[in-house]
C-alpha cells in the first residue's frame, strides 16, 4: 500500500475524529462563565485510551479484514479443488483397474480356468487400497478374493457405487470381437452379453485420510499468512496512527480545560504535521482566552460583590428607615390614643363627647393608614414572619363586628356574624389584618343591604366568607383589585376609598400564610371572598391576651411605668390613675435601679430607651431584684423582625404601639390577678 494514501487517510480519519470530539465536548462550553467554571472544577471525561484504543482497532480491521476474506477465499477454493481432484483420481482410479482386471479374465471366463481368474484376482487385491475382487458370472456364482459384498446391485455396464465405507467398480467381461475372420469359429459363436463381471473395492479411508491432510497444511499456510499480514498491518497502522493519537489526547485535554496543552510535531506525513501544529495553535488561542475570561470574571464577580454590599447596605438602611419611621410616627399616636381614652371620663355627657369620638376614630384611621403603607413595604422586603398558633375564629368575629358596628350603623348597614365556635391555625394577628380589610372594604363599597361574616366547615376545611350586598366587580376588573393603588370605579370613588391598599395587603398575606383566597362577584348582586383555613379540634376555650370581655371594675396596686418619652409617660399615667392604680413615672434603667424601693405590682416598658437600654434591660433588673413574680409588659413599636423575635423569646406579653386601651385595661387585670394569686399562695 502506498505510504502517502495511508497517510492521507489518517488526517482525514484525524479531522472527523477532531470535529466528533469537539461536538461531544461543546457541553459545558467554555466560552461561557458557567463551562469555564465547570471546567475548572474538573469535569470527568472519558479516558484517551478507550477513544485511542477504539480507533487503533478501526485501523487494525480495515487492514485486516480483507486480507483475512481473500485468505479465506482462497483456501476454499483451493481444498476444494483439490478434493475434487482426489475424488476424480480415485473414480479414474477404481475404473481402470476393473476395466484391465476384465480384459484380463476374459480367457480365464471363456476357458473356465479359474486358477488363472483366482491368480489374477490376488494380484488386484494385492495392490495398495484395494479391499475385495470379485468375479461374478450371470448365474451368481462368484469368486472372491479379500472382503465381498452380501448383495449386489444389478450389474450392466461399467458402474460404481459405495457400500460400507467401500468405493465398488463394476465392469463387464465381454468376448471381444475377432480383427479378421476366422475359419475355425462359427459366426453363431460370438455375442454381445457380457460373460462375466469384475468387481473391485477400494478403502475410502486413505482419501479421507489425504483430505484432512490437505485442509491441515491449507490451515497452516493461511494462519502462517494472516500473521505474517497482522503484523505487517499492525506496523503500518500504529506508524500513521500514533500521531492522530496524540492529537486526540491533546484535544481531549484541552477540552477538560487544560488550555495551553502543548503537542509535539512528530509525524511524518505534511497533512499531519499540519493538523498537530493547528491543534497547537488553537490549545495556545484557548489558554489566552482563557487568561482573558478570568479576567473579565474577577472583574465581573468584583462588581457583583460591590453591587451585592451595595443592596445589603440598602436594605439595611431600609429595614433601620422603617423602623425609626414606625417607631417615630407610632409614638405621638400612641400618647395621643392614651390621651383621647383618658379624656373619655371627662367628657362623658358633655356636648364635646361626639367630638372626642370623631377625633379618636380619626386617630385610629390615620393609624391604620400609616399601617397599610408600612405593611406593604415589610411585606415586600420579607421583614414580616407569621407566628403560627391555635386561634379561635368566633372570638375574632366577634370582636371585629362589634368594632365595625358604627361604620355599619351609619350606612344603615347590617353586619351579621354566623360562626360555629371553632378554632383554626393561623397568625391571629396577621389573619385579624387579612379579615380587618376584607371587612372595611366590603361595608366601604356597600350602600344597602348589609354585610355578613359566615364560616363553616367545607372539604376538611373551615371556609372563611365575607358576603356583601354592594356594587359588586366587573369581571375584568376582579383580577385587578389586589394590586396597589387599583380601585374599581370612577376617581370620585378612589377619593373617597383611600389609597386602595387594603387587598393589595391581602394578597400579600394569604401567600405568606399559605391561606387560598378566592373572589366571587357580579356586578350590582355584590361581592364574596372565601378563605379556606386549616380548622383544629378539642382546643380548650382560652383567652392569652384578654381581648374578651372588659370588666370595668377598678384596678388595684402600684404601677411602675418607664419611657423616655414625657409625653406618653403623662398619658399613660392618666390612664392607670383613672383606673384605679397607683403609678410611678420612670425615663430609663438609672432611675429603677436607684430610686425604686419597693415592689411592683407590675411594670410597664418601652422597649426602645435612649443611650442603647431596653425594657428587657430594666425587665432583668426588676426580676433580679424582686423575683420573676412580678409582671412586666413590654410595649414597642420597633417593627424589626429581629426586634420581635427577641421580644417574644423572652416569654414577656408583648403590646404593640398605639395600644389600644381596652386591650390593655383586660390584660392589667389578668396579670394584677394572677400577681395576687401567687403572692396569696406563696
Amino acid at each position: 500500500m502506498d505510504q502517502g494514501k495511508l497517510d492521507q487517510g489518517w488526517v482525514q480519519a484525524g479531522r472527523i475524529a477532531l470535529s466528533e470530539t469537539f461536538y461531544h465536548r461543546r457541553q459545558p462550553q467554555c466560552g461561557t462563565l458557567p463551562g469555564y467554571r465547570a471546567a475548572k472544577r474538573g469535569i470527568a471525561h472519558p479516558t484517551v485510551g478507550g477513544d485511542a484504543m477504539k480507533i487503533r482497532t478501526r485501523a487494525f480491521l480495515l487492514g485486516l479484514l480483507p486480507t483475512l476474506l481473500v485468505a479465506l477465499v482462497l483456501t476454499a477454493y483451493h481444498v476444494r479443488s483439490r478434493i475434487a481432484e482426489l475424488d476424480q483420481s480415485a473414480v479414474q482410479q477404481g475404473t481402470a483397474m476393473a476395466r484391465h482386471l476384465a480384459s484380463s479374465a476374459e480367457y480365464g471366463v471363456v476357458s473356465g480356468n479359474t486358477a488363472t481368474l483366482g491368480s489374477l484376482l490376488d494380484q488386484a487385491v494385492a495392490e495398495p487400497g484395494v479391499t475385495g475382487a470379485m468375479v461374478i458370472w450371470p448365474n451368481q456364482a462368484r469368486m472372491t478374493r479379500g472382503e465381498t459384498l452380501a448383495t449386489l446391485p444389478s450389474l450392466g455396464a461399467a458402474s460404481q457405487w459405495l457400500a460400507d465405507a467401500r468405493s465398488w467398480f463394476a465392469h463387464p467381461v465381454e468376448l471381444a470381437a475377432p480383427v479378421t475372420s476366422d475359419p475355425f469359429l462359427e459366426a453363431s459363436t460370438h455375442s454381445n452379453r457380457p460373460l462375466a463381471w469384475v468387481v473391485v473395492g477400494f478403502d475410502t479411508r486413505s482419501k479421507q485420510a489425504l483430505t484432512k491432510q490437505l485442509l491441515l497444511a491449507s490451515a497452516g499456510i493461511t494462519l502462517l499468512g494472516l500473521t505474517l499480514a497482522i503484523l505487517l498491518i499492525n506496523k503500518l497502522a500504529l506508524t500513521g496512527l500514533q500521531p492522530l493519537l496524540d492529537i486526540i489526547a491533546t484535544v481531549k485535554r484541552i477540552s477538560s480545560g487544560s488550555f495551553g496543552a502543548h503537542l509535539e510535531v512528530t509525524a511524518r506525513s505534511p497533512e499531519l504535521r499540519e493538523l498537530q501544529t493547528m491543534v497547537n495553535q488553537m490549545s495556545e488561542s484557548l489558554r489566552s482566552y482563557q487568561q482573558d475570561m478570568e479576567k473579565r470574571i474577577h472583574a465581573a464577580t468584583a462588581e457583583l460583590e460591590y453591587k451585592k454590599k451595595e443592596a445589603e447596605q440598602a436594605s439595611l438602611a431600609k429595614s433601620r428607615f422603617l423602623a425609626a419611621a414606625s417607631h417615630d410616627l407610632r409614638q405621638p399616636m400612641h400618647a395621643i390614643s392614651l390621651y383621647v381614652e383618658s379624656l373619655k371620663s371627662q367628657m362623658q355627657g358633655r356636648a364635646a363627647e361626639d367630638t372626642l369620638n370623631k377625633i379618636e376614630r380619626a386617630i385610629l384611621g390615620t393609624v391604620e393608614l400609616f399601617n397599610a403603607i408600612l405593611d406593604v413595604t415589610r411585606l415586600d422586603a420579607g421583614v414580616i414572619q407569621p407566628q403560627f398558633a391555635p386561634v379561635r375564629l368566633r372570638k375574632l368575629l366577634l370582636q371585629l363586628a362589634e368594632e365595625f358596628s358604627p361604620e355599619a350603623d351609619s350606612k344603615s348597614l347590617s353586619l351579621r356574624v354566623r360562626v360555629p365556635d371553632v378554632w383554626v391555625w393561623s397568625d391571629e394577628r396577621l389573619l385579624e389584618r387579612i379579615l380587618r380589610n376584607l371587612l372595611a372594604n366590603s361595608i366601604r363599597h356597600t350602600e344597602r343591604g348589609g354585610v355578613l361574616l359566615a364560616a363553616r366547615r367545607y372539604q376538611g376545611k373551615i371556609r372563611l366568607q365575607i358576603w356583601d350586598s354592594g356594587s359588586g366587580i366587573a369581571a375584568e376588573q376582579q383580577s385587578r383589585v389586589f394590586e396597589e393603588f387599583y380601585q374599581a370605579g370612577n376617581g370620585d370613588e378612589q377619593t373617597r376609598h383611600g389609597l386602595g391598599l387594603g387587598l393589595a395587603i391581602v394578597r400579600r398575606l394569604v401567600r405568606l400564610l399559605g391561606h387560598p383566597l378566592q373572589l366571587h362577584s357580579k356586578p350590582g348582586r355584590g361581592t364574596v371572598f372565601s378563605l379556606d383555613l386549616r380548622g383544629l379540634e378539642n382546643i380548650l376555650a382560652v383567652d392569652p391576651d384578654g381581648a374578651g370581655e372588659v370588666r370595668n371594675e377598678a384596678l388595684e396596686g402600684f404601677a411602675v411605668v418607664v419611657d423616655d418619652d414625657p409625653v406618653v409617660l403623662d398619658a399613660l399615667s392618666r390612664l392607670l390613675q383613672q383606673w384605679g392604680l397607683e403609678t410611678r413615672l420612670m425615663q430609663n434603667l438609672h432611675q429603677v435601679r436607684h430610686e425604686l424601693q419597693a415592689a411592683p405590682d407590675v411594670v410597664l416598658v418601652d422597649y426602645q430607651l435612649l443611650n442603647g437600654e431596653t425594657g428587657l434591660m430594666v425587665a432583668r433588673e426588676v426580676h433580679r431584684r424582686w423575683g420573676s413574680v412580678v409582671p412586666i409588659v413590654l410595649i414597642t413599636g420597633d417593627t424589626r423582625m429581629e426586634t420581635i423575635q427577641a421580644l417574644r423569646e423572652s416569654g414577656l406579653p408583648i403590646l404593640h404601639k398605639p395600644v389600644r386601651p381596652r386591650q390593655l385595661r383586660s390584660l392589667l387585670a389578668q396579670l394584677l390577678q394572677a400577681h395576687r394569686d401567687e403572692s396569696g399562695g406563696g
